[in-house]
């Protein structure tokens, strides 16, 4: 006879965190709209979250996909789910980015029983699924991936569930150019290792934005670049 009982189906082993923020004009890319202003800064990182979400993909039997969200007063739930559309999102907590980091992948390690973890942000709109498919696989042979960007921080972290440490996100100084250099430190100093992926650029300043223009972006990104006459 057919049991008729439900059957419980894991979750995905892997898990992508996106953290980003709800695009509100004067909140979001504040050090880009010091040199073009808020309201342009607010396109272009609606433009940027746009194109990162439709390159990164969706969930899958292997990987969820997961946006962490900053609270503000603005963030209700149809202004999140009009920004993030259908994926699954939470609250990210804590002071500081380390916090925030140390906090996500706890909860995810300990009471999703998620295998390994990769986080991002929204500062690098051509960062593709397959880049972030190999960041996982790294994570077979080494305990910790990392992403290093031409600024000094990074624009990727993960690591396996057996590895972490929230120490490795305490006593940075965030927004500076030693947060690559620290906490690749703090992996070494606990003997795990690490496993780094080719360098790239987060787009945080005007001259990053059109450094970005000069690489003929497409998407919503180069659209918006075309439309300001600094894509050809």
């Amino acid at each position: 006879m057919a049991s008729n009982e439900m059957r419980t189906v894991p979750p995905p082993g892997r898990r992508l965190l996106v953290f980003a923020r709800l695009p509100e004009a004067g909140a979001v890319k504040t050090r880009l709209a010091a040199s073009i202003g808020e309201e342009r800064a607010l396109d272009v990182y609606e433009a940027m979250l746009t194109d990162l979400l439709e390159n990164i993909g969706k969930s899958d039997d292997e990987t969820e996909i997961e946006i962490l969200w900053a609270p503000t007063a603005a963030a209700t739930g149809a202004a999140l789910r009009q920004a993030f559309g259908a994926f699954s999102m939470a609250r990210q907590t804590g002071a500081d980015l380390g916090d925030r980091l140390a906090m996500a992948f706890s909860e995810r390690f300990f009471f999703h029983r998620t295998r390994k973890i990769i986080a991002i942000g929204v500062d690098d709109p051509t960062l593709s699924r397959e880049l972030i498919d190999h960041a996982f696989s790294l994570l077979d042979s080494c305990e910790w991936v990392i992403g290093p960007a031409d600024d000094g921080g990074y624009y990727l972290i993960g690591c396996r569930a057996a590895a972490f440490s929230t120490e490795i996100f305490t006593g940075i100084e965030w927004s500076t150019d030693q947060v690559l250099a620290t906490t690749l430190d703090h992996i070494r100093d606990s003997e795990q290792t690490v496993a780094q992926l080719p360098s790239r650029f987060d787009v945080d300043r005007e001259e990053d934005l059109r450094h970005l223009a000069t690489l003929a972006p497409g998407g919503a990104t180069g659209e918006l670049l075309r439309s300001w006459g600094w894509q050809v």
